[in-house]
């Protein structure tokens, strides 16, 4: 039998950079104030179990297509339960949840209430004008205060609204296509408050922070060069801990490279 060669990730030769950054980060928090994305494992089990609205409901996929439109935004998100303390978090994203307890719902009820956002809605195909929806389909009928900002075009809900606002929560009556799912979210994101890492990242350029330590990490398989003067938050010099260099307002991420930046006086 032949060999085989498995090309190394090149992130593993830089390992002694990381584990040299542990007692750094050991114990740390991702920063306050970002966007909760809410998953239940009741509902979940229900829907795996007969108990969805559609088979072609999958509370999974609905966690994850909302996650990646929040990631590819460049935006912080974490996953939380409908009825934990989601005060830290401006805004709220509900993909499917439709098995709640009196006590997650009234927590959700306070957490408007309290000021913060909620875009709620699952995802028949239909054409709303601006964007197509995909998956799933719903007539709404607003009640009073309630703003379209979509409707649907043609078909059986002709004129009828695909996305309402009522005061701070949005809600979709059905799943839009990826990019209009990830403009609505930075809309919604900008209007609570909550904004990229880093703005202006190159696609497939995370970002993170973690205490004072700015991460950055390149999913892509080509150079790219990553801007760091944009973010109010990173003064103009930085140190990049797993090579030691100065960066002063740009740096080159390699194929699946990364970076851990400081500030460096």
């Amino acid at each position: 039998m032949g060999s085989r060669h498995f090309p190394s990730n090149p992130r593993e030769s830089k390992a002694s950079g990381p584990l040299r950054l542990g007692p750094r980060v050991a114990g740390s928090r991702l920063p306050a104030g970002g966007i909760a994305v809410l998953h239940d494992r009741d509902s979940w089990w229900v829907q795996r179990h007969g108990g969805a609205l559609s088979d072609r409901l999958d509370q999974g996929d609905l966690v994850r297509i909302r996650h990646r439109a929040l990631w590819e935004a460049g935006l912080p998100a974490t996953l939380a339960h409908p009825r934990h303390d989601l005060t830290a978090h401006p805004l709220g994203v509900v993909p499917h949840l439709h098995l709640l307890d009196d006590a997650a719902l009234d927590n959700l009820e306070r957490y408007v209430a309290g000021r913060c956002r909620l875009v709620c809605g699952p995802g028949e195909h239909a054409d709303g004008g601006t964007f197509h929806g995909t998956l799933w389909s719903k007539e709404l009928v607003p009640t009073r205060g309630a703003e379209g900002l979509a409707a649907y075009r043609g078909g059986e809900l002709d004129s009828r609204p695909a996305v309402l606002r009522h005061g701070r929560t949005r809600y979709l009556s059905t799943l839009p296509e990826p990019a209009a799912l990830r403009a609505l979210l930075a809309e919604t994101a900008a209007e609570a408050g909550v904004g990229p890492v880093l703005a202006g990242l190159p696609d497939g350029v995370e970002a993170v922070r973690r205490g004072d330590l700015l991460f950055l990490l390149h999913h892509g398989h080509e150079p790219v060069t990553v801007t760091v003067t944009v973010d109010v938050t990173v003064p103009g010099r930085q140190r990049d801990l797993l090579t030691g260099t100065t960066v002063d307002s740009a740096l080159t991420l390699d194929r699946f490279g990364a970076a851990v930046l400081e500030e460096h006086p």
